[in-house]
């Protein structure tokens, strides 16, 4: 949906074996927004990196007497390099948002799993009374809830398909939801 484009860029840059597989429904987005966040590093890191040389090469002292006019600012090219990273910082903060409203807004029909993590090992709990012990098995097409907590210490449960992690705490109790569109493992 949002920058369409982006695959095409994706291809460009080559990047499309760098990201895991995408497997879930806002996997896509996520993505867009990272690829978006890499190119605009590169383009800025060309354009400074790119300005630093010609203005080196058009300032340089031609002889150790020479004494350079003064300069005085400009409010408009100050104005203009302080709005328009504001206005695309904006922008990035927006999108980042909407993604993350999307990954932490829980449908109400998703499925429940519950999660308990301790040393060496994640146990899953299905509604339904299944047990698994390492291993989850979810069905694709239907959004899972996870709830989480942790018997010991902090871990992590980390789907990269799906773009998705959590942290089990000792003591707290953490929600994700997450949408599998193809399947997999």
């Amino acid at each position: 949906e949002a920058w369409p484009n982006m695959m095409k860029l994706q291809l460009i840059l080559g990047m499309s074996s760098m990201l895991p597989e995408q497997a879930s429904t806002y996997a896509p987005e996520v993505d867009s927004l990272y690829l978006f966040l890499v190119a605009l590093t590169i383009f800025f890191t060309v354009l400074i990196t790119g300005g630093i040389f010609y203005l080196f090469v058009k300032y340089k002292r031609r002889s150790e007497t020479e004494i350079p006019p003064h300069i005085h600012g400009s409010i408009l090219l100050e104005s203009t390099w302080s709005i328009i990273p504001f206005l695309i910082s904006i922008f990035i903060f927006a999108w980042s948002v909407k993604i993350y409203l999307d990954q932490y807004t829980i449908p109400q029909d998703a499925n429940d799993i519950y999660v308990v993590a301790k040393q060496w090992m994640w146990k899953f709990q299905h509604l339904e009374g299944q047990r698994e012990i390492n291993e989850l098995h979810i069905p694709a097409g239907r959004p899972i809830k996870v709830t989480i907590s942790s018997e010991d210490v902090i871990h992590s449960l980390y789907f990269p398909s799906f773009r998705t992690k959590i942290d089990a705490i000792p003591g707290r109790y953490t929600e994700l939801w997450f949408e599998a569109d193809k399947k997999g493992t």
